[in-house]
């Protein structure tokens, strides 16, 4: 799958995403503050789960840095982290899901499988807690 493309995505997929932080989520919140990408870090049916890619990662514990060329690869900024303690659930399409501008499609990037495999062992040893979007 390229970028662009309506596929549906795989775990690795970097989509735009209206992204509802868990604190916000606790104060109240059912819509996130902005728009940013998120990595695909499960699929169980059309249930996705997906992290949150911050750009104010670094030095963070529950984040991990994305090396920078692999973010140049994927289109990301480089310095930018996946956030690991929590990620958002939803059913595909789901309402915070945003297209590309550019392009067709959802699939803004990909992250490579072995790093991907890194980010989703690393939110099981958090044992991050979904923010369930449904």
């Amino acid at each position: 799958m390229t970028a662009g493309k309506t596929d549906r995505p795989a775990a690795g997929h970097i989509l735009r995403y209206v992204y509802l932080f868990e604190e916000e989520f606790r104060r109240g919140r059912d819509e996130g503050v902005k728009e940013r990408f998120v990595v695909v870090v499960g699929v169980e049916g059309s249930r996705y789960l997906v992290a949150a890619i911050t750009t104010k990662g670094e030095g963070r514990k529950n984040a991990i840095v994305i090396p920078d060329e692999i973010a140049r690869t994927a289109g990301l900024v480089p310095g930018s982290a996946i956030v690991i303690s929590e990620f958002n659930r939803f059913t595909w399409p789901g309402f915070d899901i945003r297209p590309l501008m550019k392009q067709p499609g959802y699939i803004a990037g990909r992250l490579p499988p072995r790093f991907t495999a890194k980010i989703i062992d690393a939110i099981a040893a958090w044992g991050a807690a979904p923010v369930d979007r449904d």
